[in-house]
């Protein structure tokens, strides 16, 4: 799940040539990255092919001594032991410690940039990859998707905390101080317009330094202040628009332990998930470690559980039998008899401040400053529902390595990048907001190009108008997951585009419209007929 990665803003300083070349002479000075999460690591590593400096501007202390230098079985204790991230220097990533999973996509990305990662990561850290075959279980909504896949798709689970970590170990491995240098322990202030004689036209699409100071009141990534320094000096209002289900979670992790249902002790990866408006709770576990035991008891692995809701029906976080009453209440009677075989190894973790939040930067077009980047969370944040989050960033860092490989003059990536960058944001947020509209308690906010902002809420008397596409998506998704519980081809398909290796528009060829589309009409056929008898 994700959800959730710390996300960046870039700022591309242009000293050099426009044209790009592989040869150093003909490089671009200086880049500066703000934020040294996932996406700011993977974003260097890319423009470290077209910019003869790059500098990572990191608000929290990442590089400290504990984080680089500890053992697995350090990093592990920590990671279990510790009931927030701020000690080790993780404070600006306040869901740190939630489910993410690093889908297909996006451990192909990482994976291809720094080739010591997955083998450091399974051999090393215990990462384990899980057949959606033999593995791999969950229900959405009441419905349970089909297993007879055919392909046998592998989850790489492990948790984003260790990740983070070992990837910033083999990022300061792979590149050099004087070709990538950190700065940690600091944030930025200000970004300063470089001054112009031609108007405001070519002020506007100045270039722009960073300016760093210590200072606790801005932020990269989901609680970026982009928007505000963008509408202060280039008096430019972005689109944006912003959806509230009061979404929890409480996660924590476990020794996963035999419940005596060899049925349930073969999956690892999977749940229910919370499928609005009938089902507002869910499930998720997801291993994280292989360990070595001599317990027979023991399933030999330590995972990450969430229970969640929307709604705002959260699940309590004092103790672990009162979220253990809460699942026998609210959950299936299988996933409340693995919680409670699940032998606790941390403190219940709770996070509140999951929303929908998309800024169409696309829709400013050239008004937009020269040289100047969103990527991943810092342009579009998603209810880590569908763990969109890490894949998301780094799709994007890979867009814009398409975009430098075209040899583009620097002063027109930004409005490329925007445009391309913003349809893979489109992606993710129809998968992650379409539910969310069926959420009984939404509250949607929207602020237009001129800075009019509206607010509907679905409990009180504006509530939010549910476009006509959207109810489209509505009906046509779960129309899909019911065909899916019977057709191992959908739930393949399906799975592809979880893992964000296909586009969810593949699920609208013909074969698979006309098959649900059939479907749904049997289905209310039979409804009507039940009626009438």
């Amino acid at each position: 799940m994700i959800s959730y990665i710390v996300v960046i803003g870039i700022i591309l300083l242009l000293l050099g040539r426009r044209k790009i070349c592989n040869n150093i002479e003909n490089k671009h000075d200086h880049a500066i990255i703000i934020g040294g999460s996932i996406a700011g690591m993977t974003s260097a590593a890319y423009l470290s092919k077209y910019f003869r400096r790059i500098t990572i501007i990191e608000s929290d202390d990442v590089l400290n001594e504990i984080l680089i230098n500890c053992t697995p079985g350090q990093l592990l204790d920590y990671r279990c032991n510790l009931r927030n991230s701020n000690s080790l220097g993780r404070s600006g990533v306040t869901e740190n410690f939630q489910i993410h999973v690093l889908q297909g996509e996006g451990r192909k990305i990482l994976f291809e940039l720094f080739p010591n990662l997955e083998n450091k990561l399974i051999n090393e850290y215990g990462a384990y990859l899980a057949s959606s075959k033999r593995h791999f279980r969950v229900l959405i909504g009441d419905v349970l998707l089909n297993r007879n896949l055919t392909e046998d798709l592998s989850w790489f689970c492990i948790d984003r905390f260790t990740v983070e970590t070992v990837l910033r170990r083999e990022f300061l491995l792979q590149f050099h101080p004087t070709q990538i240098q950190w700065i940690t322990n600091t944030k930025v202030k200000d970004l300063i317009v470089s001054p112009s004689n031609h108007g405001s036209r070519t002020t506007r699409r100045g270039l722009f330094v960073a300016r760093t100071i210590c200072r606790k009141d801005n932020s990269s990534g989901r609680y970026t202040s982009s928007l505000k320094w963008l509408k202060e000096h280039f008096q430019l209002i972005v689109p944006t628009e912003q959806l509230h289900v009061e979404t929890g979670y409480v996660s924590f992790l476990g020794e996963r332990l035999r419940t005596g249902n060899v049925e349930l002790d073969s999956f690892h990866v999977g749940g229910r998930a919370a499928h609005a408006p009938h089902h507002n709770k869910g499930f998720l576990t997801m291993p994280i470690r292989k360990m070595q035991t001599s317990d027979e008891n023991s399933l030999g692995l330590i995972s990450n559980f969430a229970v969640y809701c929307v709604n705002g029906e959260y699940p309590p976080n004092d103790n672990f039998e009162s979220l253990l009453e809460w699942a026998r209440e609210h959950l299936p009677i299988d996933y409340y008899l693995i919680i409670k075989s699940t032998k606790v190894l941390s403190p219940l973790l709770p996070y509140r401040r999951a929303f929908d939040h998309r800024k169409y930067v696309e829709r400013v077009g050239r008004k937009w400053p020269r040289n100047f980047l969103l990527l991943g969370d810092a342009m579009c944040v998603f209810n880590p529902k569908n763990g969109q989050g890490m894949t998301h960033a780094c799709r994007q860092a890979r867009q814009l390595n398409q975009i430098f490989e075209q040899k583009y003059s620097l002063e027109d990536i930004s409005y490329i990048y925007n445009r391309q960058a913003s349809a893979t944001s489109e992606e993710c947020w129809l998968g992650s907001t379409t539910n969310d509209w069926a959420v009984p308690t939404l509250k949607l906010i929207r602020m237009d190009q001129n800075g009019i902002i509206q607010t509907y809420s679905s409990t009180t008397s504006s509530p939010p108008k549910i476009p006509l596409f959207m109810q489209f998506l509505q009906w046509y998704p779960y129309s899909l997951i019911q065909c899916a519980s019977k057709s191992g081809e959908l739930s393949t398909a399906f799975l592809h585009v979880v893992f964000q290796e296909k586009s969810p528009f593949s699920l609208l060829k013909p074969t698979f419209f006309c098959k649900i589309l059939f479907s749904s009409i049997v289905h209310y056929l039979k409804l009507t007929k039940q009626f009438f008898d």
